[in-house]
């Protein structure tokens, strides 16, 4: 099993990395080079998805979160990423990651840090991530959507 969990631990460091690098380069395809192609991302709570639908599908393919991370890369400069808590499961193919992400908008005068958690499944060899559960920090995001609708509308 500890040569399974490498596995698994060399596909979350991929999938971490390259969604600090896909901003950095300004290159979408690196978002789905650690997922399946059939992978299918969501987010939580509803609640909030509900409320920023022009921002957050419930579900969301890989092509239709590259299309919406190629707006969005055009507000970012960089992202930063901490991890802080990490569980992998090897018997089930899951992995839970808590991480603090900094992201700093194009302009450089504006970071904000909001926590995520990824709980993630993997494919039977796990080398790639079939299923992404995102949980999002509600009050950071909703600050950080606000100020994008702000300077949309012209305000």
């Amino acid at each position: 099993m500890d040569d399974f969990r490498s596995v698994l631990q060399r596909t979350i460091d991929t999938f971490l990395e390259n969604n600090m690098l896909a901003v950095k380069k300004k290159d979408i395809s690196l978002f789905s080079i650690a997922l399946s192609e059939d992978c299918v991302r969501m987010y939580r709570p509803l609640s909030f998805t509900r409320r920023y639908p022009q921002f957050f599908k419930p579900e969301i393919n890989n092509s239709d979160y590259e299309a919406q991370m190629k707006m969005e890369l055009q507000t970012m400069r960089e992202v930063s990423q901490k991890v802080t808590r990490m569980v992998i499961d090897t018997t089930q193919r899951r992995a839970s990651i808590h991480t603090e992400q900094s992201i700093l908008t194009v302009d450089g005068h504006s970071e904000n840090t909001v926590e995520t958690i990824y709980d993630l499944d993997f494919t039977e060899d796990g080398t790639k991530i079939s299923r992404i559960l995102v949980i999002v920090d509600t009050y950071e995001s909703t600050k950080i959507i606000e100020e994008i609708l702000s300077k949309a509308a012209g305000k």
